[in-house]
């Protein structure tokens, strides 16, 4: 937990050191659905992360843009004496964005770049607990609606999708929807 929070700190340092106007950082809530295709049983975990972002618009198309997360919620399915429970242990992410005004103040823009989450997975299997925590890391991908309040501050709905969860027994897909606030320096 102290490693996400010291990571996240020097992020923000970093970019209110920037006092160039393209340097920017805020904050994001997602709400990722895990999803679970095992032959005839399909089974959701509906999780919730915190993000702190921060980057660098080198352009009016193009920025550079890091985040850093960690879960907010776990999610359980099954019953008592036989169950899993899934949540987001943290995530870090480098994006390229590219985006396109569409007016003054609104834009799309699309997200490529690199995931890589922790979850943290605890299972009950004829009343015995065990803990079955992975790792995922790969290409993450978005896309996203952005709103300019004012000069200095933007919000947006995103849309996006991380490495799916792959072992020898299951493969699940992760992916959702989120909601983020920018501050531009």
């Amino acid at each position: 937990m102290f490693k996400p929070i010291v990571l996240a700190s020097l992020l923000l340092t970093a970019a209110a050191q920037a006092a160039d106007t393209g340097a920017y950082a805020g904050l994001a809530l997602h709400r990722p659905t895990i999803e679970l295709d095992a032959g005839p049983v399909e089974v959701n975990w509906n999780l919730s992360s915190f993000s702190v972002l921060g980057g660098y618009q080198f352009h009016q198309n193009f920025a550079l843009e890091g985040r850093i997360a960690v879960g907010a919620n776990d999610d359980k399915v099954g019953e008592q004496g036989d169950s899993l429970t899934v949540g987001i242990d943290r995530s870090y992410a480098l994006f390229a964005k590219a985006s396109y005004p569409l007016a003054d103040d609104v834009a799309v823009y699309g997200l490529a770049g690199y995931d890589y989450t922790k979850f943290n997975a605890d299972a009950v299997v004829d009343g015995k607990a065990e803990n079955v925590d992975s790792s995922e890391n790969g290409l993450a991908y978005g896309v996203g609606f952005q709103y300019a309040v004012n000069d200095k501050l933007d919000v947006a709905l995103e849309y996006l999708v991380r490495p799916d969860i792959e072992d020898e027994e299951l493969k699940a897909s992760n992916r959702g929807f989120g909601l983020t606030a920018s501050f531009k320096f």
